[in-house]
């Protein structure tokens, strides 16, 4: 005998994991404008790139939030279960996003950035390790050259950068 379907998160759990998203995108938003949008000469700022993705975070996910609670009755899950493990999967990317800000003073910026994103490829979208590694050294490559080299910003280290002398 088969276990029974999963059933897939209705449009009140959807609905509260996008209002999380939209209020950290808020946060982000209004934390953005202390680190000065605009340097010297008109450079850009340490502020402006989470400005716009905190405004990014807030609009997105409240717009998928109006959607979920504009919905009158719960659509009914699809028989492959694709609707439940994509609920799951937003459910663990919250929830992995704060363990991986925690990480920050530890690691650094950039190796908890790493493993983030090496966990939502491999755990989350189960890529094969080879291919969860290289989107993983990608993101890591992209958040360096983003930060490090064409805004001008220096990156925390953490604890483990400062004792290798990062």
């Amino acid at each position: 005998m088969s276990a029974p379907a999963p059933q897939a998160a209705g449009p009140r759990a959807q609905a509260v994991a996008f209002g999380v998203l939209a209020a950290l995108g808020a946060a982000v938003f209004g934390s953005s404008f202390g680190y000065g949008l605009f340097g010297e000469e008109g450079r850009v700022g340490p502020g402006l790139l989470p400005m716009v993705t905190g405004l990014l975070l807030f609009l997105l996910s409240a717009g998928q939030l109006a959607t979920r609670l504009r919905r009158a009755a719960p659509t009914p899950a699809e028989p492959d279960g694709t609707e439940a493990r994509r609920s799951r999967q937003l459910w663990t990317v919250v929830a992995a996003l704060p363990v991986a800000v925690l990480l920050v003073p530890l690691l650094g910026f950039l190796p908890a950035l790493g493993l983030m994103v090496l966990f939502v490829s491999a755990v989350v979208e189960r890529r094969p390790p080879l291919v969860a590694l290289l989107v993983a050294a990608v993101a890591v490559a992209a958040g360096y050259g983003v930060f490090s080299e064409f805004l001008n910003v220096p990156l925390p280290t953490g604890a483990v950068g400062d004792l290798l002398g990062w």
